[in-house]
């Protein structure tokens, strides 16, 4: 897909910041959200899933409406990177609000705020201590599986 197309229609989420429409597999420009597989800690220390949790968040957010996106080119895995919308929410503002992804990449100073609200208010992830995204991944807890076409 080339930059500046829109893509709109009903979303399958694969995880916390992927999402696939009308069969373009779509990452959500500007956060990081935690992987499906990845675990965080609560305020007590005990472990719990924050990355299905942050599936599950976005599913639930979507619930069957349409989403709309604007693409602003490819990732390294051949996802589509866009900033995407539905009802009127910046999904990616909502995301980093509630606590289930972290601002990224060049992006960060657009979702800095929300991601202090969401500290602040310990929601999603914040609820405890988590790793960055990105670091999980690095740190090679499990197979790296961002070009799969899995639904995870």
């Amino acid at each position: 897909m080339t930059p500046a197309t829109r893509v709109t229609g009903p979303a399958r989420v694969i995880d916390g910041d992927t999402l696939v429409i009308g069969g373009w597999r779509i990452r959500i420009l500007g956060i990081d959200a935690p992987e499906r597989d990845q675990t965080c800690y609560d305020a007590a220390g005990e472990t719990w899933p924050c990355g299905g949790a942050a599936r599950q968040a976005l599913a639930a957010r979507i619930a069957r409406q349409p989403v709309s996106c604007h693409v602003a080119g490819p990732d390294r895995y051949g996802r589509d990177l866009a900033r995407c919308s539905t009802g009127g929410t910046d999904l990616a503002a909502w995301l980093v609000r509630e606590g289930w992804a972290i601002p990224a990449g060049d992006e960060q100073g657009r979702y800095r705020a929300a991601a202090r609200e969401a500290e602040a208010r310990g929601a999603g992830m914040w609820r405890g201590s988590f790793m960055r995204p990105a670091d999980w991944r690095r740190a090679g807890d499990r197979p790296h599986r961002e070009g799969a076409d899995d639904e995870r």
